[in-house]
């Protein structure tokens, strides 16, 4: 299948949407601020690591071309995969 960019636009949105939602501390902390931010920017981070990395494992791989060279640059082999894979 090719990409989708629609499931990664969603996810990236409800990343920003869950980091944007966050309630603030009751009552207002300095300390406890500066680790609930800390927290919100290390969750998004994830949220979007998560979000590409389905992205990209979500695609079909096919007409792969292959060629084995030993240390002197010489082809000693090659290969093409012509059936779908994923991306691992």
């Amino acid at each position: 299948m090719a990409l989708d960019k629609e499931t990664l636009r969603e996810a990236v949105k409800a990343a920003f949407k869950k980091a944007k939602e966050t309630p603030p501390p009751d009552p207002p902390d300095e300390g406890v601020i500066k680790q609930l931010q800390e927290t919100i920017l290390t969750d998004l981070a994830q949220d979007l690591a998560d979000a590409l990395d389905a992205f990209v494992r979500g695609a079909d791989v096919t007409g792969v071309q292959v060629e084995v060279r030993n240390n002197a640059s010489v082809v000693i082999g090659s290969g093409t995969q012509n059936n779908l894979g994923q991306v691992q």
